[in-house]
């Protein structure tokens, strides 16, 4: 997690003249992303440059960073962050600036302390937002949270005041993923970048209370036990959810993923998942999924798709097939598999790709990292994806390579290179290098 976190370069400085051990530690990041315009004799633009320069200054157990991000444009963001121990209290902060405004303003100031007491960890945020981003005015909102075991008994509980509830982030991926909130691209293959992790819901200096989780976690003889129970200033009880997880009904090859019942003051919901537990292949996984027709009727069973990876001797090879289905719509150029839920990130209408990827160590304490990535396009359309009309004429509806390599000179610095061709040529070359310090 990058460390974090406010006050200026004014206080850094400051500090820099005590006589207790110091460090400067940083890197700066640079890729340049140059596309090919055929129409205009082969002449380069640039398609995207992205510049990165974190520096962090460490002295007794603080960091104090200061953060900046550059584009082709304009510097688009800056912020400051600061983390620290102070007693047995862990102090997080993130001060961030919107560069880019007529007037560059101020954008977010989260702030996070945690402290472990008698085996319970509790954590607290408080929040000072620009709501809309310089469009309106600014907001607080806080949120306090504990957690703690008893045995078999796991309870997270989070009451918000002003502020979007987090506890489904915090449940699943702990508080040390929301507390990795720098300036970071805000989806894959988007383009947008965001900063911070919490949420002011409106305009106003006196937060009021907004919603509060209570999550209990137990065995219940083989099974595991999920209550979830939620209350808020819409409805005060809001819902209360009993899961039953994990349930293994003797079919061997299938189980029941979880029962979930939900109660509302009017009304009550079930709802069912039923899973595969096939056992993993030597290289190959395949992805399949129950057709499941209302709460407890299986139709059939779909094969969605099929990955091939192996690795010999630093090399790893790794191939795709994509068959029509709702719920995976293609492949990203690294051949991951895309839901239907990020369309953005897929490479139209490819079906299938085969790729190499190769890393090893480098002469001079750095390391070699390169790949190989062919993408074909296929016999029917995907779901969410443009018709299947593409102009492939390439050998075997060939639509696009994607390659990568990636130079260590040194154990703290590295150069980078790729290109994109597609059936009608080459159309983009991309260059940047990393640097640590």
């Amino acid at each position: 997690m990058k460390k974090a976190l406010v006050l200026s370069l004014a206080v850094v400085l400051g500090l820099g003249v005590a006589s207790f051990a110091q460090t400067f530690s940083g890197s700066w990041d640079m890729d340049l992303v140059l596309e090919i315009n055929p129409v205009q004799s082969d002449a380069l633009t640039v398609d995207s440059l992205t510049s990165i320069l974190v520096v962090d200054y460490t002295i007794s157990g603080w960091t104090f960073g200061l953060n900046s991000y550059v584009d082709e444009d304009d510097l688009f963001d800056l912020n400051f962050d600061v983390s620290g121990q102070l007693g047995a209290f862990a102090l997080y902060s993130l001060l961030d600036f919107d560069p880019l405004t007529q007037t560059p303003s101020f954008t977010s100031w989260e702030n996070v302390a945690t402290v472990s007491i008698a085996g319970v960890d509790l954590w607290g945020a408080f929040v000072l937002q620009d709501v809309l981003y310089s469009l309106a005015g600014t907001g607080t909102g806080w949120a306090v949270g504990a957690h703690g075991v008893a045995g078999l008994v796991e309870v997270w509980v989070e009451a918000d005041f002003n502020l979007d509830g987090s506890m489904y982030y915090w449940y699943n991926y702990g508080l040390d993923y929301m507390l990795d909130w720098g300036t970071a691209q805000s989806g894959y293959c988007t383009g947008a970048w965001a900063s911070g992790w919490f949420a002011v819901q409106t305009e106003s200096c006196n937060p009021s209370f907004s919603n509060i989780d209570i999550v209990v976690e137990t065995q219940l003889a083989c099974l595991d036990l999920l209550i979830w129970a939620n209350f808020d200033c819409t409805h005060g009880f809001d819902y209360i959810t009993i899961g039953l997880n994990d349930i293994n009904i003797g079919a061997g090859w299938f189980q029941i993923d979880d029962v979930d019942v939900t109660f509302t003051a009017a009304s009550k919901a079930v709802t069912t998942d039923f899973t595969l537990t096939f056992g993993s292949a030597v290289c190959v996984t395949p992805y399949f999924d129950l057709n499941q027709v209302g709460m407890n009727v299986i139709e059939g069973i779909t094969l969605q798709a099929l990955l091939l990876n192996f690795n010999y001797n630093g090399i790893t090879l790794k191939a795709g097939e994509l068959f029509p289905n709702a719920y995976y719509i293609g492949f990203n150029k690294v051949g991951g598999l895309v839901t239907y839920s990020t369309p953005l990130c897929v490479v139209p209408n490819a079906n299938e790709f085969i790729g190499l990827w190769y890393t090893a160590d480098g002469c001079c304490g750095g390391a070699v990292a390169g790949s190989f990535v062919v993408f074909f396009d296929g016999i029917y359309s995907l779901p969410a994806t443009p018709a299947d009309t593409s102009a492939s004429t390439g050998i075997f509806d060939f639509l696009l390579i994607v390659g990568k390599v990636e130079f260590g000179i040194t154990a703290d610095f590295s150069v980078s290179a790729g290109f994109e061709v597609t059936d009608l040529g080459l159309e983009t070359f991309s260059v940047g290098f990393g640097f640590d310090f």
